[in-house]
């Protein structure tokens, strides 16, 4: 059953779909909205001497007079300057222009007249940072990252340029520069969530799970409402086997309302992980009513979960709210695949006839479900109706995905009937099919009964 849990896990990690894994917000997204970083921006309209190059007279001349207009109409400053640009205007000229580009939010403007600065002046420190911010701004966060990196090896000591490397090196997946780049800019700047919340999902990746969750503490401290951080949590729990400290972190979520199908469904299965089948089915329930009518896939595995680990009580009641809700949006494959679930049920409880009423009814639909083929085939021989039996697991036998599940039915009902040469004969093309250590000792067992 664990091994479920990392399954569904995995798929969190890697889609949205799943839980707390939203896609990386871009954290120049707010930039504007950040009364330092506006200041500082501001502040940029300056030259800082002895560190980037000079404006001549002429050009000191036209910014005085554009001073007030530059403060009070960008748009027009814009217009008065561009005309000016030469190719012997100053990089420093250039840059005030491709700031007040980067102000309207024109990003390729902006990016065209720093990227002329830095060839004008090469360490033109403030050019290549703020190029950097205006390619992460636009999404192109590969041509951000030898900007950003040149900024910082000419003294920009910053820790938003930290913090962007970082994310550029998170979203290539590189994580040990992007941590190192995270921690840095948290040192800087300890008030900007974003760089913490980049480095707790470095740490997730790396597998330090630990550091993960005592960073999630803080996060969740400083936002309890927070969904996306206890989410995220939980996943560190998961990575570290605590499956119930990450129920907890669900649990939380789910009383906030703010549960998606992904997080439930998750949540019922560490309560199967963890004997709870009870506690499972009301997740799973919650989940299908989020699910609406949309893709049953999650609940009928769910569905397939419970009946497979025999809490037949509470895969009937998941089975009839599916039936219910879906109606008439349930695909025929999901319709089978219930037929099917049900049948087992019946067999279960001993209710024979509605289990061959149902497994009749799939096969005469579909032909080729090799599941329903087989639970046939199992109901045949707990008759003793080997003739049949044999017939049905033959014909699984045919369909490739069925195969090797049928021959490992057919040799269990061949051994029943101490027919052993002929059981092994089948197990072993299933070990054939694929090793299995499991198998493999099965298979020296009734070779032993066998002599």
């Amino acid at each position: 059953m664990k091994k479920i849990i990392h399954l569904v896990l995995g798929a969190a990690l890697c889609t949205q779909a799943a839980i707390g894994q939203s896609a990386l917000s871009n954290p120049t997204s707010q930039m504007w909205n950040d009364p330092e970083f506006v200041n500082s921006f501001t502040a940029s309209y300056g030259v800082l001497s002895g560190y980037e190059p000079e404006i001549s007279d002429p050009e000191k001349e036209v910014l005085r007079g554009l001073l007030q207009t530059i403060k009070s109409n960008p748009r027009a400053a814009i217009n008065a300057l561009e005309p000016q640009i030469r190719p012997n205007t100053s990089a420093a000229f250039e840059f005030i222009l491709a700031n007040l580009y980067f102000q309207q939010g024109n990003l390729d403007k902006a990016a065209q007249y720093y990227r002329n600065c830095v060839r004008k002046y090469p360490n033109f420190r403030r050019a290549h940072k703020n190029l950097g911010l205006v390619l992460v701004q636009a999404g192109k966060i590969q041509e951000a990252r030898p900007a950003i990196s040149k900024a910082l090896e000419l003294g920009d000591v910053d820790g938003r340029s930290y913090g962007l490397l970082g994310y550029s090196y998170l979203t290539d997946q590189l994580y040990y520069p992007a941590e190192v780049a995270y921690r840095q800019a948290i040192l800087m700047q300890p008030q900007v969530r974003d760089w913490k919340l980049g480095l707790a999902r470095c740490l997730v990746e790396t597998q330090d799970y630990q550091g993960a969750i005592a960073l999630f503490d803080t996060l969740i401290k400083e936002a309890p409402d927070n969904t996306d951080f206890w989410l995220l949590q939980a996943n560190a729990y998961i990575g570290m086997d605590d499956t119930m400290a990450a129920s907890k972190n669900l649990e939380v979520v789910r009383r906030m309302g703010a549960a998606q199908v992904a997080s439930l469904t998750m949540l019922g299965d560490i309560y199967m992980n963890n004997n709870f089948p009870g506690l499972a089915l009301s997740a799973y329930l919650d989940a299908l009513e989020k699910s609406a009518n949309q893709n049953s896939s999650a609940l009928m595995r769910a569905a397939k979960l419970l009946t497979q680990t025999g809490n037949h009580d509470e895969a009937s009641q998941l089975i009839t709210q599916m039936r219910s809700q879906f109606s008439s949006n349930l695909s025929d494959d999901a319709d089978l695949d219930l037929l099917t679930l049900e049948a087992k049920i019946a067999r279960s409880k001993g209710d024979n006839e509605k289990a061959l009423a149902s497994l009749t009814q799939i096969v005469e639909r579909d032909a080729l479900n090799g599941e329903a083929l087989i639970e046939l085939a199992d109901y045949y021989t707990s008759q003793g109706d080997m003739e049949r039996a044999v017939n049905r697991y033959e014909q699984a036998q045919l369909i490739g995905k069925y195969e090797r599940q049928a021959l490992i039915a057919h040799s269990q009902a061949l051994i029943r009937t101490k027919e052993y040469g002929e059981a092994l004969v089948l197990l072993k093309r299933a070990l054939d099919l694929k090793a299995d250590k499991y198998l493999s000792d099965y298979v020296e067992r009734i070779e032993r009964v066998a002599r």
